[in-house]
C-alpha cells in the first residue's frame, strides 16, 4: 500500500460511525477513532496508552450485565478468533435543563490483528487485538417500534374484525327479526368504519413520512374553523363543557385548512378522551408573544395528565400514555405523531405541558399569512394566464377567482383585479390577444366583482347546510359549492368534511334549513351516506336533501339509490337544482293547501 492509499484508509477509519480501537501486544490502547472516543466516554489524551481495562471501565460501570464483558476480556490472552457480545448500558439524555434516564445498546467485537508481515518469524510473535464498537440503540429502537406496531395494530384490527365476523355469522345462521338484523348490520358498518379509520391513520402517516402529502397553503381564518370543530365534537361529549377564547383582530394564518381541521380534531378529541370524568376544555387562539409572525393555539383539559418522564414521548409513533385510566382509552398512538408532522410541514411547532391528575395543555403555532409584493405579482400573472384560456372555457378562471376571494384580503383582491383589467386592455392594444378575448376576460372579472360585492347585501331568505360525511373529501370543493350558494343569496352553514351523523342532526335542529347538501367523494362509502340520509329523513321528513360530487358522472342514478331529492356535479348546477327543488316543494304545498280548503 502506497502513502496515498494509507492516507485515504486513515481518513476513512477516522470518520467511521462505528468506534475502532487498536490494542497493542502490551494490552494498551494505541489508536482510537472519534466514534470510539465518544462511545468510551474518555478524553483522547487519557484514552491513548491506557490499558483496555481502564478504557472499558466506564462501560463496565454502567453495564447491566458486566460479567459478559469481564469474561470476554479474560479470553483475550488465549482466544484465536473474534469475540462478540451485546451490552445494555445505563445512560442519561438531556431535555432542556433536565436529565432523563435512557438505555443504550452496544455491540462489541474483539478481533485479532496479526503482526506486521516484516516480522522475521510471525509464528513466534504475539498478536494484538482490535475492538469494534457499534451503537445498536437505533436498531433496537426500530425493532421495538416494529414490535409495538405489530402488537398495537394486531390488537386494534382484531377487535373490529372479530365483531364483523361474529355479526356476519349471525346474519348467515340465525333467523332473526328485521329489527335485530338491522342492529347487526349497523354494528358491522360501525366496526368497518372504525377499521377504515385505523387504516386511514396509518396511510396518512405513511404519506407524510414519504413526502407524498400535497399541502394546499392558503389564507385561513382560525375562528370559524375552531368553532366548527368544537360544534362537531361537542355532539358526542355530554360530560364536557367548551370555552373558546379568540383574540380580537386575530390575523389569518397561512396553512392548509383541511389539515388544520385534522389537527384540531386530533388534539381536542384527545382532550375529550383523556378527561374521562368530563370537565371544561378551553381553546385559546391569539398572537404569540415570542414570535409576532406566528399565531399560537392552546387546548387545555382537566384530564388524567401526563408524567414528566412521558412528556418527551407523546409525539412518537404508537406511543400511548401509561396508567390504568389511559389504558381504558382506545387508540393507536398515531394521532399526535400525525399532528406533529402536519404542523412541521406548515412551518409551525407543537409542545405540551401537563401535571398528572390535573390535566394537560397542548400548544401549537402556525405562521401568520402575509402577502409580499412578489406573491401579489405571482397571483396577478396566474390569474391573467387563467383568464385568457383557449376555447373560451371559463371554469378554471371561476375556480381561481373563488380561491382568490378566500385567500386575499378584499383590498388586495380589488387591487389585483384592477391591475388585471388594465393589463388585459394593454395586451389587446399591443395585439398579444385577439378580439373577443379581452371581452371574455374583462367581462368575467367585472361579473365576479359584482357578484362578490352583492353577496353580503342580497338575501333570498333561504337556508342551507352543507358538509361531507366520510373519506377524504377536500374542504375546498365543499367551500366552492358553499360560496356559489352564498352568491345566490342563501344563508349557508358549512360544516366542512368528515362530519358525523349526530353533528348533522344537531345542526339541522338549530338552523332549520330548507336544504341539506351532502358532498360525496369517490373514496367514500355509499352505505354510510345512505344511513345519513335515512336518519335525517326520520328526524326531518320534510327537508330537501341534495347530493353533490364528481362521483355522479359514473353513477347518474345515485340520488335515487340514496333516496335523495336531487344530485349535481357543478356548483352552479347544484344551486339551480336546489332552487328548483324549493320551487317544486312550494308549489306542492300550495296545491295541498288549496285541496284542503276545497
Amino acid at each position: 500500500m502506497n502513502d496515498q492509499e494509507k492516507e485515504a484508509a486513515s481518513r476513512l477509519i477516522t470518520v467511521l460511525l462505528d468506534g475502532l480501537v487498536l490494542i497493542n501486544r502490551a494490552g494498551r490502547i494505541c489508536y482510537a477513532n472519534k466514534a470510539a472516543i465518544m462511545l468510551l466516554d474518555h478524553p483522547e489524551a487519557e484514552l491513548l496508552d491506557s490499558t483496555y481495562e481502564e478504557a472499558l471501565g466506564e462501560i463496565l460501570l454502567r453495564a447491566h450485565a458486566p460479567a459478559q464483558l469481564q469474561n470476554a476480556l479474560a479470553l483475550l490472552d488465549t482466544a484465536t478468533g473474534p469475540i462478540q457480545l451485546e451490552l445494555t448500558i445505563a445512560g442519561v439524555s438531556r431535555e432542556g435543563d433536565k436529565e432523563l434516564p435512557e438505555e443504550r445498546f452496544l455491540r462489541l467485537t474483539f478481533f485479532p490483528v496479526p503482526p506486521p508481515p516484516t516480522e522475521a518469524d510471525p509464528a513466534t510473535q504475539e498478536w494484538s487485538w482490535g475492538l469494534q464498537i457499534h451503537d445498536a440503540t437505533p436498531d433496537r429502537t426500530a425493532d421495538q417500534l416494529k414490535n409495538e406496531f405489530v402488537a398495537v395494530v394486531s390488537h386494534e384490527l382484531r377487535t373490529p374484525l372479530s365483531a364483523m365476523q361474529g355479526f356476519s355469522e349471525l346474519l348467515l345462521t340465525q333467523d332473526a327479526s328485521p329489527e335485530r338484523r338491522r342492529t347487526w348490520l349497523e354494528m358491522i358498518n360501525r366496526e368497518s368504519v372504525r377499521l377504515s379509520s385505523l387504516i386511514d391513520d396509518m396511510l396518512s402517516l405513511s404519506r407524510i413520512e414519504s413526502g407524498r402529502v400535497d399541502l394546499r397553503l392558503e389564507r385561513v381564518e382560525l375562528e370559524p374553523v375552531v368553532r366548527q370543530c368544537v360544534e362537531i365534537l361537542r355532539v358526542g361529549s355530554s360530560k364536557h363543557s367548551f370555552k373558546i377564547e379568540i383574540e380580537e383582530n386575530l390575523p389569518a394564518v397561512r396553512a392548509d385548512r383541511d389539515k388544520i381541521i385534522q389537527i384540531f380534531n386530533n388534539i381536542i378529541g384527545n382532550a375529550i378522551k383523556y378527561s374521562t370524568k368530563g370537565g371544561q376544555i378551553v381553546i385559546k387562539v391569539g398572537s404569540y408573544a415570542d414570535d409576532t409572525n406566528m399565531v399560537r393555539v392552546s387546548v387545555t383539559d382537566q384530564g388524567i395528565g401526563i408524567s414528566a418522564e412521558e412528556l418527551p414521548k407523546v409525539f412518537e409513533k404508537f406511543y400511548r400514555v401509561s396508567g390504568t385510566p389511559a389504558k381504558e382509552v382506545k387508540g393507536t398512538g398515531l394521532g399526535l405523531a400525525i399532528t406533529r408532522q402536519l404542523i412541521d410541514l406548515m412551518s409551525g411547532s407543537i409542545w405540551v405541558e401537563s401535571t398528572v391528575g390535573k390535566g394537560s395543555t397542548f400548544y401549537f403555532t402556525l405562521p401568520v399569512h402575509t402577502f409580499p409584493d412578489r406573491e401579489i405579482r405571482a397571483f396577478k400573472n396566474i390569474l391573467l394566464n387563467t383568464l385568457l384560456l383557449p376555447h373560451k372555457d371559463t371554469t378554471e378562471a371561476e375556480l381561481y377567482l373563488d380561491y382568490l376571494q378566500r385567500t386575499l384580503p378584499s383590498g388586495q383582491l380589488d387591487s389585483v383585479l384592477r391591475q388585471c383589467l388594465y393589463e388585459v386592455g394593454e395586451k389587446w392594444k399591443s395585439g398579444e390577444i385577439g378580439v373577443g378575448d379581452e371581452h371574455l376576460a374583462t367581462g368575467l372579472i367585472r361579473d365576479f366583482l359584482s357578484r362578490m360585492r352583492s353577496t353580503s347585501t342580497s338575501s333570498n331568505g333561504l337556508r342551507m347546510v352543507i358538509g361531507g360525511v366520510a373519506g377524504e373529501e377536500h374542504v375546498a370543493g365543499i367551500t366552492v359549492v358553499a360560496n356559489a350558494y352564498g352568491r345566490a343569496g342563501w344563508n349557508v352553514t358549512n360544516l366542512g368534511a368528515n362530519v358525523p351523523v349526530s353533528a348533522f342532526i344537531t345542526t339541522l335542529a338549530q338552523v332549520q334549513p330548507d336544504i341539506l347538501l351532502l358532498s360525496i367523494a369517490m373514496s367514500q362509502r355509499l352505505i354510510e351516506i345512505k344511513r345519513v340520509v335515512q336518519e335525517v329523513r326520520e328526524a326531518f321528513p320534510n327537508l330537501i336533501i341534495g347530493i353533490g360530487g364528481r362521483l355522479f358522472n359514473d353513477l347518474p342514478d345515485l340520488a335515487q339509490r340514496l333516496d335523495a331529492d336531487f344530485q349535481a356535479t357543478s356548483p352552479d348546477e347544484t344551486v339551480r337544482l336546489g332552487g328548483e327543488a324549493i320551487r317544486i316543494r312550494q308549489e306542492q304545498q300550495k296545491l295541498e293547501s288549496n285541496e284542503d280548503e276545497l
